[in-house]
This record gives structure tokens, sequence and C-alpha cells, in this order.
């Protein structure tokens, strides 16, 4: 029997569970759970956080790297961004929860594909927000994508992304 990924996100958010659920096939990625919460998420289907700030506007490719290099291998990336004062603490909370829209968005398409939760297992990005499953459905991205974007930022959509972490 094949659990679907929405049943199975479910179960992990009522269980509680910490840990990355990894989905296998096309176009496959990854949602961070932290005490049943998702964190983040990541595919190659939409852009990540990275490539939302510096596409926007937000941050250089040179502020992006060095919060990156700074904060990545204690996982808190996020920490950093805001302790440099690059953006507050709201605006990236909204940025993280649309990058998270977006992405269960594209992995809900793919329903079937093989998914592994290993528990524990942390994104590099750290915990700046959390939402809760029932809040990323197509009713909360179309919220988002209606918001009016900041003077002089550029839209980004979904596609591939690029070999930089982001």
């Amino acid at each position: 029997m094949v659990i679907s990924l929405s049943h199975r996100l479910t179960a992990l958010a009522e269980a509680g569970r910490t840990g990355a659920l990894h989905i296998g096939g096309t176009p496959g990625g990854v949602v961070y759970l932290v005490a049943g919460r998702i964190t983040h998420a990541e595919s190659p289907a939409c852009p990540g956080i990275g490539d939302r700030l510096i596409g926007s506007g937000r941050l250089s490719a040179a502020q992006w790297r060095a919060a990156y290099e700074a904060g990545h291998d204690a996982g808190n990336v996020g920490r950093v961004l805001l302790r440099d004062g690059h953006l507050g603490h709201h605006e990236l909370a909204c940025r993280v929860v649309a990058t998270i829209t977006a992405v269960t968005h594209a992995l809900l398409q793919a329903d079937g594909a093989p998914l592994v939760f290993v528990p524990g297992e942390r994104h590099w990005f750290g915990t700046i927000t959390q939402a809760d499953l029932g809040n990323l459905g197509p009713e909360t991205a179309r919220r988002l994508l209606a918001r009016p974007m900041p003077r002089g930022a550029r839209s980004v959509r979904c596609r591939r992304r690029s070999p930089v972490p982001g």
C-alpha cells in the first residue's frame, strides 16, 4: 500500500515528529519538521530561499554567500541574516513560509513518490518560523502571491534551481 505524501505529513505532524521527509521521484524534495511543524522545504522544482532573496533584490549574491558560509555548518543561516541586519524577522519568516508553500504545493502534485523519514535531520537554514500543514493549502499560496511586491523587487517563479545553495 502506498501512503500519500499528504497523509504521511499529517501523521508526522500529529505525532509531533522532528526530522526530514525525503520525497523521491520527480520533482522530489525534502520537507523538514520540528515538533510536527514544517520549518523548511526544498525541491529542484522551486527556487530556494537564497534564490528568492537574491532574485527579489533583498540580498546581493555576496550577502547571501557570506551568510551561507557563516551559518551553514551550525545550521543557522537564517539567524545570521537577522543578526547582520539584512532582513527583519517578520519579512524573513514570510519569505520562508512562501518558500515552504511553493515547494509543498509542487511536491503534493507528485503523489505516490517514495517517502523516507529521517528522524532528527535538520535543514542548514535553521528554524525561523514554523508552518502547520493545514495552513499550506492553495488559499495560502493565492494570498501570498496576491501580496504586492516591494518597490523595485522582481517576481520569482518556480523553476529549476541553480547549483548555488538556495
